[in-house]
């Protein structure tokens, strides 16, 4: 009777064991006949990005809201060293690199899955909470606002509506973290902004622009850089120059001004020490006023005699520097030139 029962108990598991197999080996075929092709064709995989190229490249205005508070920034057309401009909260040159990186990254949003845009989901998904919302408006003045909602900090991805399509999108989150950018990330606090392999030539003069006070010149000649009197300077000289004024930035733009301030600016630069002029390879010239030490200006808090303005021509408002910096407008040319080989033999 033992035996049998032993017996009977194999037969069991053995077809409990066949059963789970058969179990999955079905499932395993049934997953792998139906499941989506990995490879997609270009027509299809224009249907899993969130937005069209068409509408990146036709934004107008872009508004971005989050915790610490709603900029506002539109396409100027006007200044191509400042392609972007903030409008809100304050009028000021934006950080178009960062304005476009912020475009690039929702042009190539992916869409994992889709889901209705029902109150369940719009509440499970955050998005009745939403603190980050992104408005894109085109040239036709239609608006499209983007809103965040429950991010999944495991595979980094998060759930977003738009305003114009009745759905949830489940999406792979974009590379630059929004929720941290506040007015000072979004502000071109540069001083000179030109294209630095546009430019054709750089003059430094000390006080008004005449050829008496002419004390540092770098023109383009054919590949070559010459100072004055025609006299070779070092490319990668003058690049590093360059790019050394490009990278200058100013803590305080004095962008509200009162009547009185104003008065006192122009006063300071009306008889400059410094007029840079620099030109680029489609003539056009930028002009960079350069005042003397400031003892004060009335209502801003400042150090006497340790910081200076300068008024760049492309700019609306002028920006206020350290004295520290104005090495860089006392560079002298000697520093710069290239001497022959010959000439060391002579």
């Amino acid at each position: 009777m033992l035996i049998r029962l032993e017996v009977k108990k194999s037969t069991l598991s053995t077809w409990m064991i066949l059963f789970f197999a058969a179990v999955l080996f079905i499932t395993g075929f049934y997953s792998d006949f139906f499941q989506a092709p990995i490879d997609i064709s270009p027509e299809m995989s224009r249907y899993r990005s969130l937005f069209q190229p068409s509408q990146i490249l036709g934004v107008r205005e872009l508004i971005l809201k989050n915790n610490l508070g709603t900029f506002h920034f539109e396409k100027s057309s006007s200044n191509p060293d400042t392609p972007w401009m903030m409008i809100s909260p304050r009028k000021l040159p934006a950080n178009s690199s960062l304005v476009k990186t912020i475009l690039k990254d929702l042009n190539n949003v992916q869409i994992r899955s889709v889901h209705a845009n029902d109150p369940i989901n719009i509440a499970n998904y955050s998005l009745d909470t939403a603190s980050l919302e992104v408005t894109l408006i085109n040239s036709n003045d239609k608006a499209s606002t983007l809103k965040f909602g429950l991010i999944n900090p495991l595979d980094n991805s998060t759930y977003v509506s738009l305003s114009d399509q009745d759905a949830i999108y489940h999406i792979d989150n974009i590379s630059t973290t929004l929720n941290t950018l506040d007015l000072a990330s979004f502000v071109d606090t540069r001083i000179f902004t030109f294209d630095l392999s546009s430019v054709t030539s750089i003059k430094i003069y000390r006080g008004q622009e005449s050829r008496n006070n002419l004390n540092f010149l770098a023109e383009k000649n054919g590949l070559n850089w010459v100072g004055q009197k025609n006299l070779m300077l070092k490319t990668e000289a003058v690049k590093e120059y360059l790019g050394g004024l490009a990278d200058l930035r100013s803590p305080l733009i004095l962008d509200r001004v009162s009547e009185e301030l104003a008065k006192a600016v122009e006063q300071y630069l009306e008889k400059p020490s410094f007029l840079i002029v620099v030109t680029d390879n489609n003539k056009n010239k930028y002009t960079y006023k350069i005042s003397g030490l400031v003892r004060n200006l009335p209502g801003v808090k400042l150090e006497k005699w340790q910081n200076f303005i300068i008024q760049p021509s492309n700019r609306e408002f002028p920006y206020v520097l350290n004295k520290k910096v104005l090495g860089a407008f006392q560079r002298s040319e000697r520093r710069l030139r290239s001497f022959p080989v010959k000439k060391l033999f002579y």
